[in-house]
């Protein structure tokens, strides 16, 4: 059946002026996100077209926030669509097809069907950054669209596991949550949707950029938003959690600050420890968690060299991390000099587990 497909849920390209430090918010009709009354659909992955001059400089399309039946996502996914930093390029221009996606659709596993589900519509704001916008760009969703009818057969019933394990530490977080038959009543009661009982389970996909200079004598710099770090809570990156309260971080990118720039770790402190021992070497030379624009693939079309661009998608840890029931935070250090205000830009990505309201 048709309703099977992979398939597009959302297009939307802006063209014209954008004027820096404002929102653009189309409606659903505009990106062509209404679904029909029996229908119920999930958000695998997304495409952002970045905006470039004729030159291929590029302009700021700081945010992407996807909306869903009318309510803001901006607490779990906040992407970048600015070139260098793009969270979620072109699906034909991935180095390698490593896609990042918001989980895995047509799955009864709660801890892997956290793709974004709706019942009615689906749309996104864009913000633009400290100058204007003047060249086009776009964005895409794409998921899988299903009948009501159809939900059981493809799902099932949603089992909750007792717990998660992470390996990296040898901890576990115990889960108590009822199953859930699959139909179109509980579709957004599912992982992914609006409408979750404890414990609520979402992705997790957000950036930050320093707000502040770094201290030049190679301390830790934390993406905090409470001591005025990052520009707003959904770049924050510091996690002060109780028992109530996890993230299990599954991947984690930096842009440096350049060539002749002074960013040389990063990593993860949790619970007083930092993971891995010794952080990981993230020069402009040596950067095994770049994201982003790569350098571009040159090739000859009608006898002139042309570029190509690629991308990294964020970079998979070797384990995923559990922040829980402790304070984890990314942190970045300098080599001895400062990285100036907004030098860098990180990425975090993992799922998201709340048990309270």
């Amino acid at each position: 059946m048709e309703h099977y497909e992979l398939r597009v849920l959302a297009d939307y390209t802006h063209t014209g002026v954008q004027v820096a430090n404002t929102w653009v918010r189309p409606s659903p009709r505009d990106v062509v996100g209404e679904l029909e009354r029996d229908e119920r659909a999930e958000v695998v992955f997304a495409e952002i077209f970045p905006p470039v001059t004729a030159g291929w400089a590029e302009e700021p399309l700081r945010k992407v926030i996807p909306v869903l039946d009318g309510q803001r996502y901006s607490e779990y996914v906040s992407l970048s669509g600015t070139w260098s930093s793009v969270m979620a390029p072109p699906k034909r221009s991935i180095w390698g097809a490593k896609l990042f996606s918001f989980g895995t659709p047509m799955n009864s596993n709660p801890l892997l069907s956290t793709t974004l589900k709706y019942n009615e519509h689906i749309t996104f704001e864009c913000l633009a950054g400290n100058a204007n916008i003047n060249n086009d760009y776009r964005v895409r969703l794409w998921g899988y669209v299903y009948k009501v009818d159809e939900l059981p057969t493809v799902f099932g019933t949603m089992n909750f596991p007792a717990y998660l394990t992470e390996r990296a530490r040898a901890r576990t977080l115990t889960l108590s949550k009822a199953p859930i038959p699959v139909n179109g009543t509980t579709w957004k009661t599912l992982p992914g949707g609006k409408d979750q009982a404890i414990p609520k389970i979402n992705p997790l996909v957000r950036f930050a950029y320093n707000l502040l200079a770094t201290d030049g004598i190679q301390g830790d710099y934390q993406f905090r938003y409470d001591t005025r770090n990052v520009a707003d809570a959904d770049e924050n990156m510091y996690f002060d959690f109780d028992s109530l309260d996890a993230l299990l971080i599954e991947s984690i990118g930096i842009i440096p600050d350049g060539f002749a720039g002074n960013l040389a770790q990063t990593g993860l402190l949790i619970a007083g420890d930092y993971h891995p021992k010794g952080l990981i070497p993230t020069t402009w030379a040596d950067n095994p968690l770049h994201f982003g624009l790569v350098y571009p693939y040159i090739h000859i079309e009608a006898g002139a060299p042309q570029e190509m661009p690629f991308y990294y998608t964020i970079p998979r840890l070797d384990k995923p991390y559990l922040v829980w029931g402790e304070k984890g935070m990314v942190v970045i250090r300098d080599n001895g000099a400062a990285v100036a205000i907004n030098g860098v830009i990180v990425a975090l990505t993992g799922i998201r587990i709340e048990m309270h309201g």
